[in-house]
């Protein structure tokens, strides 16, 4: 895998899509907040993969750490109350 440099982290991801990059999601640091009702108006993906669209759902946000620790980004998850019975939190 080579690195275009001069170029975004997510740019760099995307391209290498292929590649399993690890990363960690922490659910309980700060700026993250616990699952609350959300409607979705616009086409979200959950957190099994599946889309919902014009449905009720769950949403929260976390920070997701790439590889060893060195870089974080904020994201928002969606789920399903299905997807919430059967998410396993420490699974990545």
């Amino acid at each position: 895998m080579k690195i275009l440099w001069n170029r975004s982290i997510g740019y760099n991801l995307d391209r290498y899509a292929s590649y399993k990059m690890e990363y960690t999601i922490i659910t309980d640091g700060a700026d993250c907040y616990p699952w609350h009702e959300y409607f979705a108006i616009i086409p979200r993906k959950t957190v099994s993969g599946k889309r919902i669209f014009w449905e009720k759902a769950y949403k929260r946000k976390v920070w997701v750490v790439w590889g060893t620790g060195f870089h974080m980004e904020p994201e928002t998850q969606y789920a399903t109350v299905f997807d919430l019975l059967t998410y396993d939190n420490n699974k990545t």
